[in-house]
């Protein structure tokens, strides 16, 4: 029974602190600092309304869309915005797509500010004006996780992912201010031109396949004070709205990988909670038969502390979360599935583009 208090105090603690834009104040200040750079790739569809919602009519700040090799109407919906479009030519060698659209975009931009968005973000009103105001009170590099618009019933089964990466971050516990968060999301980044290049930038991490976190880590390595939000408030998402190929495609390209980024302790803390839950469902059954009352208490308490942080996150329903033995089957057979894909097929495929785990790890031992 060990296993359901260590579960309880766990879901409780591991992600809890959770600060989101919705009461961050909106100060008009000058933005011709801001470079905003988005890497996109076949993303006709979401650049526009990007681009919509970015209320580019009365921007003052750079906007700069790096078209990867699309063979769709990425370049002619960016021109049509009238904002600048980037072509970084054939990824080379030892480059993956992401690092090479976002290093080729930084070099362009003229702003000593730089915002990484992707292609798939909605600015809600007044969102960039938050955020940018918020990183000149912060400095240092600020990592947004846009808040998750979910529309359809599998995009439910996100809940767990999204649970889990937030906890692997560090940076949403009670002892948070202990010490900065050395990894980050990646949607949506903002740092200093300076800072940026000194780190080296994507050329840097350029063979990584969780780009975000290795360029964090890197950041982070050298001083940078990383503060890592929700997007509530100010920057929305849809993720994986083309079905439930898409969703595991998306989520396998990077889970079992990011593990490897993850400092020991969280690794650890994540690992034993999500033993704990397994256990506890397991169980469920038998102290159904024996101690009902605890069953129900004990059900109803896990949803509602899963509720309460994954409610910052996206858009969940109480009801979903109350299948969350479902998630967490979903969760189990989609990360071996990833570790099948990573660690034993050195594959992984995104964006029509095949990742070859194992020669970027031979390419680093040469080098």
């Amino acid at each position: 029974m060990s296993f359901l208090l260590v579960a309880l105090v766990l879901t409780g603690t591991l992600v809890i602190t959770i600060p989101t834009f919705k009461r961050v104040k909106i100060v008009r200040n000058d933005m011709s600092c801001l470079s905003i750079i988005i890497p996109a790739r076949n993303e006709e569809r979401n650049l526009t309304f990007l681009l919509q919602s970015l209320q580019l009519r009365n921007a003052d700040f750079e906007v700069i869309v790096v078209d990867d090799n699309s063979t769709d109407n990425t370049e002619r919906v960016a021109k049509a915005f009238g904002v600048k479009v980037v072509h970084p030519g054939a990824l080379p060698a030892g480059w993956l797509g992401k690092s090479w659209a976002c290093w080729n975009g930084a070099r362009e931009a003229k702003g000593s500010v730089l915002l990484f968005l992707d292609a798939d973000i909605t600015v809600e009103k007044d969102g960039i004006e938050k955020v940018f105001f918020y990183y000149q009170q912060q400095g240092g590099v600020l990592s947004v996780h846009p808040y998750h618009l979910v529309k359809r019933p599998y995009e439910m089964f996100s809940a767990l992912f999204h649970y889990v990466t937030f906890a692997s971050i560090g940076a949403f516990h009670p002892f948070k201010n202990w010490k900065s968060p050395s990894v980050g999301f990646g949607q949506c980044l903002l740092c200093s031109a300076a800072s940026y290049f000194q780190s080296g930038g994507h050329e840097g991490i350029k063979k990584e396949v969780v780009e975000n976190m290795a360029l964090v880590e890197k950041m982070n390595n050298q001083g940078e004070f990383i503060t890592c939000m929700s997007g509530q408030g100010a920057l929305s998402m849809r993720m994986y709205p083309n079905g439930m190929k898409s969703l595991i495609r998306g989520w396998s390209k990077s889970f079992a990988s990011g593990a490897g980024k993850t400092e020991a302790i969280y690794l650890f803390l994540v690992s034993l909670w999500l033993t704990s839950m397994i256990n506890y469902v397991l169980f469920l059954p038998t102290l159904w038969n024996q101690h009902a009352g605890l069953a129900i208490s004990s059900y109803v308490c896990y949803v509602s502390l899963l509720f309460n942080s994954l409610r910052k996150i996206g858009s969940f329903t109480f009801f979903s979360l109350c299948l969350f033995p479902i998630h967490m089957l979903f969760f189990l057979g989609l990360f071996v599935w990833s570790f099948i894909q990573t660690a034993v097929r050195k594959q992984v495929k995104w964006k029509e583009r095949s990742i070859s785990i194992e020669e970027e790890k031979k390419k680093k031992v040469i080098k």
